[in-house]
């Protein structure tokens, strides 16, 4: 009598598990159905709110009929001034870094050298992506003077000095592929075209009051020097860094584009499917360049299925994948003796440096200072006016279009 009660609630309880999990499955179905329909209403309401408002267009330029009024904020109204300020720059390794890159060029240090016997061997190993989130060690080359970046923009550097002494760290340069320069030059850019270069710089999360509050010697340069007109804000589609950067860069929202959500599974498509420009740019003559910093929260990678291939001939994302589980063996928001936010201008630089004669297309989106702490971006004042300075010293903004941005502010 008590084997047969055993074995009945065994059987009531698997048969009650069974239902559960029949019952979690079939709602996963609902909702994932359900998401697809609530996206394709969505997208439907949208339109016919556009339709609607055609109606306005042909008094669209009365202030009272535009819906998102931008505000007339006080950049130093003390209620809010004051909870900003000034802070510390950062401080990194005391060490100067033995090895320094300008270009495509890496090159060991003379101080280096003198403090280290006279004589250093570096060892350059390639850092190679295999997709999004994994990369992969290449070739590794010796050298004890030079290296020139060939077959990646980014390498893990080792080099022992002769007192017997290390030194390592990941390293990011603009490689000279001729390979990549066979579809690239102003011969096969459109007549009809500007004719110009376009460089796009942007911080994640930082409004134009707070730019001006946290990037004051950058402004002043930007307006008084460069003489930079100063848009006063943009209305975006949607809440988060997609919805503001999906539209300018593929001329389409993303209820509009392909479905690419991590959280639909199999019925995810990689971004590559999204129209975006720098694929134009590429396809008449430009070499390209996109490049975020902070992997874990990428604008295509954090709710969105990334790339398959990369987007643009030049990728910085492999970088700080490699880079970021290495952080707690440096110095804070440092890479040895430089600050990551250098780091990440550099590359910019270097970029505009190696194809000073090329047309080229650079999107670099800054995140790690900005996107957390609206005081923190203030330690990259100097730097970042230091990047405009050279970009305007060595004359590439004589035939570029340059645009400074966020994607929302705080």
């Amino acid at each position: 009598m008590v084997l047969v009660r055993f074995h009945s609630r065994r059987l009531a309880l698997a048969l009650l598990l069974l239902i559960t999990l029949c019952g979690v499955l079939h709602l996963i179905s609902i909702n994932s159905l359900q998401d697809v329909r609530d996206r394709i209403l969505l997208r439907a309401l949208v339109e016919e709110n556009v339709y609607n408002s055609r109606s306005l267009s042909s008094d669209r330029h009365n202030p009272q009929h535009i819906a998102c009024q931008h505000p007339d904020l006080d950049v130093k109204n003390p209620e809010i001034f004051r909870f900003f300020r000034q802070l510390d720059p950062i401080k990194c390794a005391e060490e100067p870094d033995w090895v320094v890159v300008s270009g495509s060029t890496a090159t060991i240090t003379k101080q280096a050298k003198e403090q280290h016997g006279g004589d250093i061997e570096c060892e350059f190993t390639e850092l190679l992506r295999e997709d999004d989130d994994t990369n992969k060690r290449g070739i590794t080359t010796a050298t004890h003077d030079s290296f020139v970046f060939a077959n990646s923009d980014f390498y893990w550097v080792s080099c022992t000095a002769k007192d017997g002494k290390k030194w390592e760290n990941i390293m990011a340069g603009i490689r000279r592929d001729d390979d990549l320069l066979l579809d690239v030059g102003w011969d096969k850019v459109p007549e009809e075209s500007l004719q110009m270069n376009f460089l796009m710089l942007g911080f994640d999360s930082l409004s134009h009051n707070t730019f001006i509050r946290t990037l004051p010697k950058s402004y002043k340069f930007l307006t008084e020097v460069l003489d930079a007109n100063v848009l006063n804000g943009y209305n975006i589609v949607g809440d988060g860094t997609p919805q503001a950067l999906i539209p300018i860069l593929t001329g389409k929202t993303e209820l509009e584009l392909p479905e690419a959500r991590r959280r639909m599974g199999e019925k995810a498509q990689f971004v590559n499917t999204y129209p975006f420009i720098w694929d134009d740019f590429k396809k008449n003559g430009y070499i390209t360049l996109w490049a975020e910093d902070h992997p874990h929260i990428g604008t295509f990678n954090y709710r969105l299925k990334g790339f398959k291939e990369v987007p643009t001939q030049h990728y910085m994302r492999p970088f700080f994948v490699s880079a970021y589980p290495e952080y707690s063996n440096h110095p804070k928001l440092c890479l040895r003796d430089t600050p990551r936010h250098k780091v990440f201008f550099d590359y910019v630089k270097n970029f505009m440096d190696v194809y000073k004669k090329d047309p080229k297309f650079g999107f670099a989106f800054h995140t790690e200072l900005s996107h957390d702490d609206y005081n923190l971006v203030s330690v990259a004042d100097d730097d970042f006016l230091s990047l405009l300075k050279s970009l305007r010293d060595n004359e590439h903004l004589n035939n570029t279009i340059l645009m400074i941005m966020s994607d929302h502010g705080h």
